[in-house]
């Protein structure tokens, strides 16, 4: 029997997202239109839902896409054959985290003989204590067993473990500092663990290949951030923004978190070391689109939807999507076509869950897919990105190049960039290093838009789905082979020469 129960749906009409005529037209546009996700939601009756009350709670346009409140049976009725609408369910994708976590709590199963320890952390340069330093210790790797927490404001945090031996020890440092990796540890009562203090001046594995980049700012070239939004900061060229988060107000697109920011810098930060750091197109026009809530780690399709519907409208070239997760979702996916219909390059991560399938949205057709590779020799000694090191694949171009121990991959790989220890911008005009294909993700899509600054010809073309395609080919047709495999790198590494 089907329940009366509200829940939220994506309501758009049977085929695309916008219609100017017809009886979907009909249909929206009688229905009241919201246009702020802070106001309360509307009441109406929905026809093709046989009678059925709908609540309004968002709109991206008066002729488009609602996100909604209904029934079943009003859902049901909707997604008849006959009916010129559809309802589509809220899914859900998270960011994408390459953080290996305990299963199970301190014990992970293991019912006695947990010890206390106490892990201290310190600056190597001047020995302080160092406070909000996520420690994440392990037993048994393999078997996830083992605890996590944060450390106090002198560097001290507690954990309670299993075992006579530490397997791994991973600490995820606050603004300012590499992280720290530490393997086969004997548990006693305090271990200490120092953590490197960010140098401006050091080569990552960004700067290691596109330190020399040309972008041309004068080109017009415009890319849209969909992620936890971006800033403040002094080093980025952001031109605007919106939050479609229901519930948020639209203005309010600064970043919720560090991510959004960290992707932004390492497409278009402008500043120069010792006090700043250069991307890939440095002082490129950004949009913010703040698809993820305050203190959420899940952003919804239909969130997602709106922003990319707003990034076609402000005439964005390049989108990058740092997200992903969850099942196949035909809003995001035709989300995806459609930026594609109108000469948009979409940019995405492939996913951080350890060689497993390219995620979602990633995995949808027209996505450039981009996995992560790492470089030693990028990273200090004793840093948290000793632990992503994984051969094989081998590099057949350089011996210390590897494809990311969390990195996805899969047949839908387009292309890899650096994402192991990528110092990019954090909020609040700090900086810091991140891993993960959230972070080669953006230096692709920099690459790209460098590659289309220099290419007056594809970037005049009518915006369309040629225009797209032949960003597209600009971009892995100036890719270089490092051999690890099609799944793994897809055409390669952008040709750091051509960038």
């Amino acid at each position: 029997m089907v329940g009366t129960q509200q829940r939220q749906f994506i309501l758009l009409p049977r085929e695309g997202f916008m219609v100017s005529h017809g009886p979907a037209f009909d249909v929206l546009v009688k229905l009241p239109s919201v246009q702020s996700t802070k106001h309360l939601p509307v009441k109406a009756t929905l026809e093709p839902a046989e009678g059925g009350a709908v609540q309004i709670i968002d709109s991206v346009a008066e002729n488009g896409p609602k996100l909604v409140e209904l029934d079943d049976k009003a859902a049901e009725a909707l997604n008849k054959p006959n009916s010129p609408l559809r309802a589509v369910p809220i899914v859900n994708y998270r960011r994408p985290d390459p953080r290996p976590r305990p299963l199970g709590g301190a014990s992970a199963g293991i019912a006695a003989g947990l010890t206390t320890v106490v892990i201290t952390c310190t600056d190597a340069v001047t020995s302080a204590g160092i406070a909000n330093a996520e420690v994440i210790a392990f037993t048994s790797f393999a078997l996830r067993a083992g605890d996590e927490g944060t450390t106090d404001a002198i560097g001290d945090v507690t954990l309670r473990l299993a075992g006579a031996t530490i397997d791994r020890v991973y600490v995820y440092p606050p603004a300012g500092f590499w992280g720290a990796f530490r393997q086969t540890l004997a548990v006693q009562p305090t271990i200490g663990v120092t953590l490197t203090p960010v140098n401006l001046t050091y080569v990552d594995c960004v700067r290691h290949y596109y330190g020399n980049s040309r972008f041309n700012p004068s080109a017009g070239v415009q890319i849209g951030v969909v992620d936890t939004g971006v800033g403040p900061h002094n080093d980025l060229n952001l031109i605007g923004g919106v939050n479609t988060v229901t519930g948020e107000q639209t203005t309010n697109y600064q970043d919720s978190d560090i991510h959004g920011t960290h992707v932004a810098g390492l497409i278009g930060a402008n500043g120069a070391p010792p006090t700043g750091l250069r991307g890939l197109a440095p002082n490129v026009p950004l949009r913010a689109y703040r698809v993820f809530g305050q203190g959420a780690s899940d952003a919804t399709n239909y969130a997602i939807l709106k922003a990319m519907i707003l990034a076609g409208q402000e005439r964005c070239d390049i989108i990058n999507l740092s997200l992903g997760g969850g099942l196949y979702d035909d809003i995001v996916s035709e989300a995806v076509r459609d930026a594609r219909n109108q000469g948009i390059l979409v940019v995405v991560a492939a996913g951080n869950d350890g060689r497993k399938a390219v995620s979602y949205p990633a995995a949808y057709a027209g996505a450039t897919a981009v996995t992560a590779m790492g470089r030693e020799g990028n990273f200090p000694a004793g840093s948290l990105e000793e632990g992503d090191v994984l051969r094989p694949p081998y590099s057949q171009l350089d011996p210390q190049e590897f494809i990311a121990e969390f990195s996805n991959v899969g047949i839908q790989v387009a292309v890899t960039g650096p994402g192991v220890g990528a110092l990019s911008t954090l909020p609040g005009n700090a900086f810091g290093p991140l891993s993960g294909t959230s972070m080669a993700a953006p230096v692709v899509a920099g690459a790209a838009a460098c590659l289309l600054s220099r290419n007056p010809g594809v970037y005049a073309m009518t915006r369309d789905r040629a225009r797209s395609d032949a960003i597209e080919r600009l971009l892995q047709s100036h890719c270089v082979l490092r051999q690890f495999g099609m799944v793994y790198e897809g055409h390669g590494l952008p040709d750091p020469q051509a960038v």
